[in-house]
Formats: structure tokens, sequence, C-alpha cells
């Protein structure tokens, strides 16, 4: 879909625009007024003959042109009346900042006026942002259409970075956050409750656009998952990094997210899956957020999963090592060569295994650091450095500069306190991560380091199922499986269970979890289908992260999935498939029955 003429418009019609500065109509027209955009903007009310220095309009009707775009924010009685006298006269986009489409208490009644609204655009081609939007801003082309308070605060920071939410506060601090770690935002898009246009349509146009290089969603489900998975591959295959805050994580929370959006996400699981499969970033908290883009545009691609530190403290050493194992990343041993020339060095009083302890002693004989960092040049056993301690930083940061510069290393900085804002802006310009929170930038870090490092290989389409497609469990589902080539056994005890069903949110999905009598306290996993072969071995991956011990050698359970999907996929009468597997005799086995069957039989 082309979005130009939403984004960057030649001309805007505001209904509802006041000459009242405090009113929202009436800032959204102060901030437009002031932004040195370069088109034309048409005020309407009919209780104004001008509102700053613009002539004012009566009605859509008394326009002097069809415009690019409409600003609706009128009350919801006299909504539609300017909406469907836009799109009658082929006014393409609305931002619809209007509530009451049903959301909130709106009820019934709203949504009769969402659907009326979205019959409306059906039959004209409009196409809204919102409703119950506080609007969006193309930094680029000094296009505020908002009445957001932040958008005041813009420090005119630019930098390849799309914000795309469902909520105008929450943006806004993230858009803050930002701006206050010095990185640029050229879009800011509030998508209100998505009458017609939704988060994948954005995605899709910004991973067309080069000057892009992330896009930054808050969500509270996802309107079309098909839609959504077809735009984060586009994103993807064009290099472009989705970070995703999703909130209704939880059934009590999801009554939150009903009542503002009137989303109703499922699972958990199943977003976090489809997410990782497609490369998607997910993020807990803004806090994650914001360290998570600070790593991005800053170290970039370099970063990975194996972990270095340095520091002059043990203590520190110990309780990050903690850090970066809960946080599932790497913190591999040095090998005995390189230790042994780090341990040239350093005091023996100190360690070079990884963690790296430089001793106190560093503080006042920089020669340490700087043996150190001179031996590890050379080394490639570790993705990321994390080097903590204000007092080395402060003393010998030209080093680590001079370290990065020369080796293309990824490296990370962390002190507990702020550093100098010159020694921060220093080690900023030259690629080099500064950061408060060893621990929350140790799980920033493992939320980027698992995605898939491949690049997407198309799976082919799934076929249509028939109209009366049936799902099949245990014996049914056994007896369908052998004939594509697996074994079937009465006796095997099951410890993995495999479903195939279709998710409200995403369509067909595979979700597979260790049985509780194999391995207590463990998760599903799940991955949208069509499925390629790496996104399988992925998920058995995933599951393997659960175990200390597995059942079966990975390749054959991979094997097994892969065939529990090709089954599906060339069974179009069937519309979902349950099976859990076994082990005989070191082979992965269909149980013939689950217990629960085998108790009702």
């Amino acid at each position: 879909m082309n979005l130009q003429g939403l984004l960057e418009p030649r001309s805007i019609a505001i209904a509802g625009a006041s000459a009242d500065p405090s009113k929202l109509s009436g800032m959204i027209l102060g901030f437009l007024s002031k932004s040195g955009f370069e088109g034309r903007v048409y005020p309407i009310n009919p209780r104004y003959q001008t509102i700053a220095d613009m002539p004012c309009y009566p009605s859509v009707e008394a326009l002097p042109e069809p415009v690019d775009l409409l600003v609706c924010v009128v009350p919801i009685a006299a909504a539609f009346d300017s909406i469907e006298a836009a799109a009658r006269r082929g006014v393409r986009f609305c931002v619809l900042m209007t509530g009451g489409f049903g959301e909130g208490r709106s009820g019934d009644e709203g949504r009769a006026r969402l659907a009326r609204l979205q019959s409306l655009c059906r039959e004209t081609g409009m196409h809204v942002v919102g409703p119950n939007t506080v609007g969006m801003v193309n930094f680029r082309k000094r296009l505020p259409l908002t009445f957001a308070d932040w958008y005041g605060r813009d420090t005119g920071q630019r930098g390849g970075v799309a914000i795309v939410t469902h909520s105008g506060s929450v943006g806004g601090l993230i858009f803050s956050s930002l701006q206050l770690n010095r990185i640029g935002v050229d879009y800011w898009i509030g998508l209100g409750n998505e009458a017609t246009l939704e988060t994948a349509d954005f995605i899709a146009h910004f991973s067309a656009d080069p000057e892009i290089h992330t896009i930054i969603c808050y969500m509270e489900g996802i309107r079309d998952g098909r839609k959504f998975i077809a735009a984060a591959e586009a994103a993807r295959r064009t290099g472009k990094r989705i970070v995703v805050l999703k909130a209704g994580e939880y059934p009590d929370s999801v009554r939150s997210t009903i009542a503002h959006t009137a989303r109703h996400p499922t699972d958990r699981d199943v977003y976090a899956g489809v997410f990782r499969q497609l490369g998607v970033i997910q993020v807990v908290s803004l806090s994650e957020l914001s360290y998570v883009m600070t790593l991005l545009t800053s170290v970039g691609d370099r970063l990975g999963p194996r972990v270095g530190i340095i520091s002059a403290s043990g203590g520190a050493c110990s309780v990050i090592a903690d850090h970066v194992i809960q946080a599932g990343l790497e913190l591999p041993e040095l090998p005995p060569v390189l230790q042994q020339a780090l341990d040239r060095g350093i005091p023996v009083y100190g360690s070079s295994s990884n963690p790296v302890d430089l001793s106190a002693d560093v503080v006042a004989r920089g020669e340490i650091l700087g043996h150190t960092l001179l031996t590890l040049r050379e080394d490639d056993s570790i993705n990321v450095w994390m080097l903590f301690g204000r007092p080395i930083i402060d003393r010998y940061y030209p080093m680590l500069i001079e370290f990065v510069n020369a080796t293309g290393k990824a490296m990370v900085v962390c002190c507990g306190v702020p550093l100098a804002p010159d020694v921060q802006a220093a080690l900023s310009e030259h690629g080099i991560a500064v950061l408060l929170d060893p621990e929350l930038c140790l799980r920033a870090l493992a939320r980027i380091a698992c995605r898939p490092a491949e690049e997407p290989v198309p799976a082919p389409p799934l076929p249509e199922r028939t109209a009366d497609a049936r799902v099949l469990r245990g014996r049914q589902a056994g007896e369908l499986l052998a004939r594509h080539g697996l074994e079937v056994s009465a006796s095997a005890a099951p410890w993995l269970r495999v479903e195939i069903a279709r998710d409200r949110d995403f369509g067909p999905v595979i979700m597979a979890n260790w049985l509780p009598a194999y391995r207590v306290g463990t998760h599903r996993v799940v991955r949208a289908l069509p499925a390629t072969g790496a996104d399988l071995l992925a998920l058995v991956d995933d599951l393997g992260e659960q175990l200390q011990e597995w059942p079966a050698e990975p390749v054959d359970i991979e094997e097994a999935l892969a065939t529990v999907v090709r089954a599906y996929e060339q069974s179009p009468g069937v519309h979902g498939l349950g099976v859990e597997f076994g082990g005989a005799d070191g082979r992965v086995v269909v149980c013939e029955a689950s217990r629960r069957e085998a108790q009702a039989g």
C-alpha cells in the first residue's frame, strides 16, 4: 500500500480546528503553523472566518480542493459528516482523533460506528489512522499532526527510526527516551484502534524506505497476523529491524487492552514464538527497549551471544558473570594460550579466564589494560566485550576507542553511574555502547542475540482447508502419520506433545511442549505455518534450552516435527492435528493414544 499521501501530504484539512491554543485542535494547529510545513493547510470550523491568519472554512464541502489528508478532531456526533464528505470528495486518508468506536465503554453503539466507518472506507477507498489516536508526526517533512506535549520537547535529532504505536502516551515515552539517548526519530505514528490502517501496513511501508533502519512498535495485539508475518518478512529481507513492546501478556492485563484498543491478543507464547521466527526483537519494558536501541544504534550487527567481561573488581566480575548466564547468553572460557598471554600483564591476584579481572592495580597502572587489549586483538572467541568500572573508563577511554577502531570488535561499557558528558560522547561517537546497568544491558543484548542469523527463505504457501476439515488426535493422528512414514507404538511412554491448530491472531501454528511426566516446569514453543526446515530446527533448539538431557537425538525430533507439518500440508481435509511422541529403542515414535484417550476408552 502506498502511504505517501498520508505521510507526505501536499494539502491538509483540519476538521474542528480551533483558535484556542488550550484546546486539542488548537494545539494541533499551533504546532503545525510553527513547524515550517510547506504544504497547504485548511482549517474547518463554521464558527471562525480565519484562524492564525489562515482562511477557515465552514465544512469539508466548502474547501477549495480535495485535500490529500483530513484530520478529524470533532466530537463523535459530528465526525461522520466530515469523514463521509471528505471520502465522497476523494480524500484518501484521514487521521481520526475522535474516540467512541468500540473501545472503552462505547459498547455496541461504538462497534456499530466502527462497522459503519469501515463500510464507508471499503466503498470509497479512504484509509484511516485511528480512531482514538493522538495523531502522527513526519519529522523529516516538518509535519506534526498531534496535540501530544512531547512534540514540543523535540530536540531535532533525526536518525532512521520510525515509531508505530497503539498508545499515544507509551509512544511518547518511547520517543522521549530515544531523544535522551541521542537516538534520532524520523516518524511517529499513533495507530489508535486501527479502523483500516494497522501496524503491518506501516512496517511494509517503512521496509521500502532506504533511510529507515529500525521500526519500533508498541502493540496490544495484532489485527491480521498473516499480514503482519508478510510485512515482517519483507522488513527482514530489506535489512530493517523490528523492535516490539507488547502489552496484554497475561489474562488479567488483557482487560486493559480490551478497554483501550479493543484488542484481545492470543497467548503470549504464540506471539513470542512467531516474533522469534520472524527475527522480531521483543522487549518487556521501556527500559529494555531503551537499552536495546542504544546497543543497536551504537554497536549494531556486531552483537552476538558470547560475552567477555573486563573489570578491575573481582566482585563485579562475579556478579556480571551471573547476569550473563541468567540472560541466556554464553560466557566462554578464554583459550589456554590466550590466558597465558594475558597472565604476562595481569597481576597474579587477577584472573584471565573470563571474566578478566585486571585487579585494582589497573587504576594506577594503565599498562595492565593496554597489555590486555593488545592481547585480545586477534581473539575471535568473544562477540561482545563488556568493560565495567568508572575509574578504568574515565582514565583510559582513549585506549578503548583505539581498540575498537583497530579491531572492529563490539564493546559495551557500564559503570552504574553516569560518565562525564565528554567521555560518553567520545565513546558513543566511536561505536561503543555506554549504559548504566550491566544486568539490564545483558538482558537487552540477549533480546538481540537470539534473532535468527540466516536470511529468510520463504516456505511454500499452505493449501486451503476443505469445508469439512477435521481435527485429528490420538489414534486418527497416528494413522495419518503412519502413512507418512512415522512408526506408531502402543507401549512407548510419551514425552513430547505436538499440535497444529489455528490461532485466532496468526492462523495455523505448530506448538510443541515437553510433557510433565518427562519434564516439569517447561513451556510451549510455537512457530507459524508454513515453516521452513530452519524454523523447525530453531523450534527444537528452543525446546532443548529447557532440558539438561535430550530424550532422543535432536535431529530425529526435528524430522518427526517436519513429518507432522508435511502430513498437515498434504491433507486439506485436516484442520488441526494433535499427537504425542515417545521413544522406542532409540527411535522417535508416535504414541498410539494419549493417556486421556486411553483412560476414556
